[in-house]
């Protein structure tokens, strides 16, 4: 911590500048009602009125709390109760000085209050306003629930951990809804605001005593607003306050780069487990994503889906000119332009947006919305990605994963779209399943029409994403509701995992650095096990795995690998702009066009006149690599989830 923090944040700082304010606004009061005849501050009476003013007013301003307010988290009630406590010390004051000396003008007493007065308040206006939260708090707002409306018959109590810019943050959009009132106060592990006051609401003490502020406040909801702080240590918050109130809601902010990056208001949400896996925050190179996609129409198939929902989102923060979200599902559609519609009002983006009902495999349909948009960059999300049910389903997942991608590409070519970016996966590396070969198909079409169509392609990699629809942390979720069992199908099964963002992300950035053909890919960290991901998030009820949840483990399912790889041996890596993404460099590798271009003749007529077996070897053919079984048998119970 800084000597200047510790210094502003101390109310020794506070003291001597309301001493030299109100010291300087006493003698300019008299200079003004003595015509500037300063060598008569040399009186006894006016020496003793300048100390008796500095006598009266530090006591008072101690008394009245001034001392305890954090006066860079101010608000205009701070100011009140400051101007209060100098409009009491003025009746002292007068009386003080007509005792003293008489002849000293009633006006003076006046314009001296008045100047003190102004000078306390404009000083600390000027600490407070040059706070980065201050400008994160103007401008418009995004209103949203999950800041949540107390239902009738429930009395909510609120508690912020952290006394910070972000619980600042927090406090001022609940004031600002009118719902200031359910914010108990704060906690916060710096000794320097524990018994002071933000915003009105106390600073109750440290973390490591959040289980007698939950209990003794009545607290039914802890917000964490501790955007920096590691996730060992929000584990330990967690478990202190859940031993008080077994029942609390977690909330938290989204990481601390985020909550600043437009005028919106934080995006406030319940805590989930990607909060606790210790993941190192992903940062953006957001120039070169502004410069590359700034005055250009984008299409985003798939765009119903997590992944594309969230690129449209994040693709509206940098100036776009249209943005044409494609998808096949009525409602997810639907329910993407709800969201959009009110995201874009409080952006006040100038962007087009479309919404098209559309599937990759109709090439009639694909053609009329390129032709009517004429898109610029197509990013290519769209795909079947739930690996048991492909084991079952191997023709949907060749017509949709690999044809429609090469239909995604012919577009492109036709219609003049600069490029394409393709969603990938990391198990289309070395694929022992019917989608994680599929995917790989689909980055051998991207090649093709790379080297010998001339269209711009890059393909992006990465791991598993935290909430996304069909992954394991919402049906982990739903099983622990249901009193479990969770399910785990190997306690030794690890998997990378990354946030719904940082894949967005990911995507836009290997966008801005793609010059065609590179395979891109997140430096992931270290992959985590399954069962540990499991039972941290049933901590996150505030339960107690194999006591209150048993997690069972039930077999790996058809298809499953025990771990994921990012890229194969022969890929080359490189880096980038960034120092979280790398390029794989494939030159090295094998590749007949010829093949891909005589699959792409043939099958989309043979496709489904294939059995499941025949559909198998096609695709080993294409994948060498592809290490299959005889396909799982129709009948009886197949097993897709855990």
């Amino acid at each position: 911590m800084s000597i200047i923090y510790r210094i502003k944040c101390s109310g020794l700082f506070y003291l001597i500048m309301d001493a030299a304010v109100i010291a300087l606004s006493a003698a300019v009061a008299l200079g003004l009602f003595t015509a500037l005849e300063f060598t008569s501050f040399y009186r006894p009476p006016a020496l003793y009125l300048l100390a008796g003013a500095a006598a009266l007013h530090l006591p008072l301003f101690y008394v009245a709390g001034v001392y305890r307010v954090l006066w860079q988290y101010s608000n205009v009630r701070d100011m009140y109760r400051l101007l209060g406590a100098v409009a009491a010390c003025l009746p002292v004051l007068i009386a003080a000085g007509r005792v003293l000396d008489g002849t000293l003008p009633w006006g003076a007493f006046f314009v001296a209050s008045l100047l003190i007065g102004v000078g306390c308040v404009l000083y600390r206006s000027v600490i407070r306003d040059v706070s980065p939260v201050s400008k994160a708090l103007a401008g418009p707002r995004e209103v949203t629930d999950p800041w949540g409306v107390t239902r009738p018959g429930e009395e909510k109590r609120i508690l912020i951990a952290g006394a910070g810019d972000a619980g600042r943050m927090i406090l001022s959009e609940y004031a600002r809804r009118g719902m200031e009132a359910v914010v108990a106060g704060f906690v916060d592990d710096n000794p320097e605001k524990i018994g002071r006051v933000l915003n009105g609401k106390k600073v109750f003490a440290s973390t490591e005593n959040i289980g007698g502020v939950v209990e003794s406040k009545r607290i039914t909801e802890l917000i964490i607003a501790m955007p920096s702080v590691e996730s060992r240590a929000v584990e330990r918050i967690i478990m202190r306050a859940r031993e008080a109130h077994p029942g609390l809601v977690l909330k938290t902010l989204p990481p601390f780069t985020r909550i600043f990056e437009s005028s919106l208001s934080p995006d406030l949400r319940e805590l989930g487990i990607g909060d606790l896996l210790g993941r190192e925050e992903f940062s953006i190179d957001a120039g070169a994503i502004k410069d590359h996609f700034a005055g250009r129409t984008v299409l985003v198939t798939g765009a119903g889906g997590s992944i594309g929902s969230e690129l449209c989102r994040q693709l509206l923060k940098f100036d776009i000119r249209g943005l044409v979200a494609l998808g096949r599902g009525e409602f997810s559609i639907y329910s993407l332009a709800k969201s959009l519609n009110e995201y874009l009002y409080f952006l006040e983006s100038a962007a087009g947006v479309h919404y098209r009902i559309a599937d990759v495999r109709d090439t009639a349909m694909l053609g009329r919305v390129f032709d009517r948009y004429r898109p610029d960059i197509v990013i290519h999300a769209a795909a079947h990605k739930h690996v048991p049910l492909m084991e079952y389903n191997e023709i949907e997942a060749v017509s949709n994963n690999v044809i429609g991608s090469a239909n995604v590409f012919e577009a492109c070519r036709q219609y003049g779209a600069g490029e394409c970016v393709l969603v990938s996966t990391d198990k289309a590396v070395r694929p022992v399943n019917v989608m994680g070969a599929t995917k790989r198909m689909a980055e051998l079409v991207a090649r093709y029409y790379g080297e010998e169509k001339n269209l711009k392609t890059s393909i992006v990699r990465f791991g598993n994403v935290i909430g996304s629809r069909g992954s394991v942390i919402p049906l982990f979720r739903e099983q622990i509701e249901k009193g479990g069992p969770v399910t785990v199908t190997h306690p030794e099964v690890t998997r990378y995992f990354m946030s719904i963002p940082e894949a967005s992300i990911l995507v836009l950035n290997a966008a801005a650095y793609a010059d065609g053909g590179e395979i891109f890919a997140l430096d992931m960290g270290r992959q985590y096990r399954v069962a540990d991901v499991a039972r941290q998030l049933i901590r996150l009820y505030g339960l107690e795995p194999d006591r209150d949840i048993r997690v069972e483990f039930t077999g790996l399912r058809p298809g499953e690998k025990l771990y994921e790889e990012l890229f194969y041996g022969r890929e080359r890596l490189r880096e980038t702009g960034n120092e979280k993404i790398f390029t794989l460099d494939s030159s090295a590798e094998g590749f007949d066009s010829g093949e891909i271009r005589a699959f792409l003749e043939k099958a989309p007529d043979g496709l489904y006149r294939m059995d499941a077996l025949q559909v198998r070897r096609l695709i080993k053919d294409m994948v060498p690599e592809y290490e299959f079984e005889p396909p799982p048998a129709q009948g009886g119970r197949n097993r897709v989830v855990n």
